[in-house]
């Protein structure tokens, strides 16, 4: 069995915001801030409004093309030549044909290195397919929330930096990293403590 990294998708390893406010620009709502991690302050809208247009984005066919995030490409390879394979939980959608948009923009982008990739549905929480997790591994996120309920389940919580998580403090157990050069660092050191 293959040495599991569990991983967050959107905003680890796609640019799910850049391309969600190419979207909401073309249906013709101007984006107004940049550091909330939820869409609908950044908006300046209603959040439930803002709710149904997240689902129908991550419904449609912009989930084929998602750019991956700065340094991710590389980094992903050098952690999967270690040895280990990526476990995506992402709150995706439940729609099967996005699922597998989603499925094959990641493979497209990042080659054969994934053990599983598990879709939940739009803005799920993650607590479920975290439990399934063994302790010790490592959990990359970009949302605090589910670093900090990943690293309360025993996993090795990163926090990626982002603008839209910039004010939060980590905790004791959640540790922020700014790219993806210090995760594989990370990943490194802990590999060859194991060896």
């Amino acid at each position: 069995m293959s040495k599991i990294i569990a991983t967050d998708c959107d905003g680890v390893l796609l640019k799910w915001e850049q391309s969600f406010d190419a979207w909401m620009k073309f249906q013709g709502f101007p984006k107004l801030a940049n550091d909330h991690y939820e869409m609908h302050m950044n908006y300046h809208m209603n959040k439930g409004q803002c709710e149904v247009l997240i689902k129908i984005f991550n419904e449609s066919a912009w989930m084929k093309d998602l750019e991956p995030i700065d340094g991710a490409v590389e980094n992903v390879k050098k952690i999967a030549d270690l040895g280990y394979k990526f476990h995506v939980i992402t709150s995706q959608t439940l729609d099967i044909k996005a699922n597998q948009l989603r499925e094959q923009n990641l493979k497209e982008v990042f080659g054969d290195v994934f053990e599983t990739i598990e879709c939940l549905d739009t803005g799920a929480d993650k607590d479920e397919a975290l439990s399934k997790i063994p302790e010790g591994t490592v959990w990359i996120e970009d949302k605090p929330v589910n670093a900090e309920l990943g690293a309360d389940m025993g996993l090795v919580a990163l926090l990626l930096d982002h603008a839209h998580n910039s004010v939060y403090n980590t905790v004791n157990s959640v540790r922020r990293v700014k790219d993806w050069t210090e995760i594989y660092n990370v990943i490194k050191e802990k590999h060859h403590g194991n060896t």
